[in-house]
């Protein structure tokens, strides 16, 4: 890790204030092909856009950046030797004591770099909508349903939360079971998605509960409107999921919990039927 450390504030050295050093100094800083005989010994050797033959004694770090590395057999170099975007020959004989990290930039490279870039972005890009649709949902219910809405938040928030989560987790199991099976067959695939939508529509009513009892916890919300609360509350939620594992064990809970208020809501409209 210290040697790691000292090649990039070596880097970091060389980009703010980069000076050419003659081959009697205690380190080389080139910006061309440079050579360390068999009779120099300098502490760090730093080439950026050229080669490098290193036939002498390199007592810390080699790190050349853009070009190739020749270590010759009587070169004897003591730290981390990094090459990027260079090849590295190392003939038989030579002493390289420390570790060796070659970071090519061929297709295969490039393409890992573009694949892993681009999936970052576009992990990114999925998050931030999501946090900002569960930012927004709950104040849309809120201002659509109106009364309506306000009288399903009274209902289900009063309901022992113990008995939601266990219908929550039932139906779960359920739907899940459900998709497995229709997982075998093509023609499943589009009641999978129809699943996936009502479990959606679920989630949605859930989070408004929560974010308006939630909003409601909040000094000073309490001569708000009713979608402010409920923007409120979102707004503690959304942020508490964006934090790794704690983020998910909120989100499952929450699944949970508005499952178990979506069976609960079909049961008592079949038993008025």
């Amino acid at each position: 890790m210290l040697k790691l450390i000292r090649t990039l504030a070596i880097l970091m050295l060389l980009c703010l204030a980069s000076v050419p050093k003659t081959t009697e100094a205690a380190s080389l800083y080139e910006h061309q092909n440079t050579t360390v005989s068999a009779t120099q010994s300098v502490e760090d050797v730093v080439v950026i856009g050229g080669d490098a033959s290193i036939a002498g004694t390199v007592r810390n770090t080699v790190v050349v950046v853009g070009g190739d590395l020749r270590v010759r057999a009587s070169a004897h170099i003591k730290g981390a030797v990094v090459i990027f975007g260079g090849n590295l020959i190392i003939e038989e004989g030579a002493d390289v004591t420390n570790d060796v990290v070659n970071i090519s930039f061929d297709s295969a490279t490039m393409n890992s770099l573009v694949l892993g870039s681009g999936l970052m972005i576009g992990y990114g890009a999925v998050k931030l909508a999501a946090s900002l649709l569960m930012l927004i949902l709950p104040v849309l219910i809120v201002l659509i349903g109106k009364s309506k809405a306000v009288a399903l938040i009274d209902r289900y928030r009063q309901t022992p939360r113990g008995k939601l989560f266990a219908a929550g987790f039932f139906t779960g199991l359920m739907l899940a079971a459900i998709s497995v099976l229709l997982l075998l067959s093509i023609v499943g695939i589009p009641f999978i998605l129809f699943v996936a939508l009502l479990a959606l529509a679920a989630l949605s009513i859930g989070l408004t509960i929560v974010s308006q009892t939630l909003g409601e916890q909040i000094r000073g919300t309490a001569d708000k409107p009713e979608w402010m609360r409920a923007g409120a509350g979102a707004l503690i939620i959304v942020s508490a999921m964006n934090v790794p594992f704690v983020g998910a064990c909120i989100f499952l809970a929450l699944l949970l919990y508005s499952l178990g208020i979506a069976m609960s809501w079909t049961v008592s409209k079949l038993r008025r039927r």
